[in-house]
């Protein structure tokens, strides 16, 4: 405690040693076995002013780690500003509904995340299922919850960039990354269709790798996809094993989203 008061200087203490809010004398004098030591102490005044100002310090840290996290999420430019407080609603019924579902989720982050739920979104394009996903990224990287925001192709560029020789990364080190952070948004999955080729082959292990790395560890997964579940086997080719832990991750949450394009609707249109 000493070290912090001396550490302090209130500008609420004048040059006496006094505050001049409540008036409390602040430099003190005590005598022990003949030596004085002079030291100082804080009055209610000087305490808030003190508290005051760590909650600051903690809101601008907070408010720096979310700026650090939001660059590494890769959300793009579209969506980089999506939150639920500035989306439309009261357009579509189905839309709404799913609206509801993400933010009540990450109104109870906590539990949710912790308990590794996942959801998984589908519909027809410009329903606004890319919009529903950074809202939610958007708003837990606020709350400093670690999210990325990507899809299949980036992983799997990102993966194949550690090929070379030069990468300071090997290929095990970025798939445990993917498998790992806190929150992964999964956005487009399905847009590729699998074949039986051998460049295929390793995308299929690559998929089921990650995703059973996350189901295994209950990490939070929240997909998006112009395909219901069946449809990922059946148009997109994605292997069973691999949809069985996606269907196993979101029970209970997996929400077809209907409707037109709402891009269509306006030009002004959030989306």
């Amino acid at each position: 405690m000493e070290a912090t008061l001396k550490s302090f200087a209130p500008s609420i203490q004048n040059n006496e040693g006094v505050c001049s809010v409540c008036g409390v004398k602040t430099i003190r004098t005590v005598e022990f076995m003949g030596i004085k030591r002079t030291f100082r102490v804080m009055c209610k005044c000087m305490q808030k002013q003190l508290e005051q100002e760590k909650l600051s310090q903690l809101k601008q840290d907070r408010m720096r780690k979310a700026q650090k996290l939001k660059k590494f999420s890769l959300i793009g430019e579209r969506y980089k500003n999506a939150t639920f407080e500035s989306s439309k609603t009261g357009i579509n019924p189905s839309f709404d509904r799913a609206f509801k579902r993400c933010r009540k989720y990450c109104e109870l982050y906590e539990k949710t995340i912790k308990n590794g739920y996942g959801i998984y979104f589908f519909g027809d394009k410009g329903v606004g299922k890319t919009h529903l996903t950074a809202c939610m990224a958007n708003n837990l990287i606020a709350k400093c919850v670690p999210v990325l925001f990507t899809n299949l192709f980036e992983i799997s560029k990102a993966v194949k960039s550690t090929f070379n020789r030069e990468s300071s990364l090997t290929e095990q080190s970025l798939i445990e990354k993917f498998a790992n952070i806190e929150v992964l948004f999964f956005d487009d999955l399905g847009t590729e269709v699998f074949t039986k080729s051998s460049g295929d082959t390793w995308l299929q292990s690559l998929l089921f790798d990650i995703i059973n790395k996350r189901y295994n560890s209950k990490k939070a997964t929240i997909f998006s996809s112009n395909h219901s579940l069946n449809e990922l086997i059946n148009k997109s080719g994605i292997a069973g094993k691999t949809v069985d832990r996606i269907s196993e991750m979101t029970s209970g949450a997996v929400m077809k989203i209907e409707g037109i394009s709402l891009r269509k609707i306006k030009k002004d249109s959030i989306f």
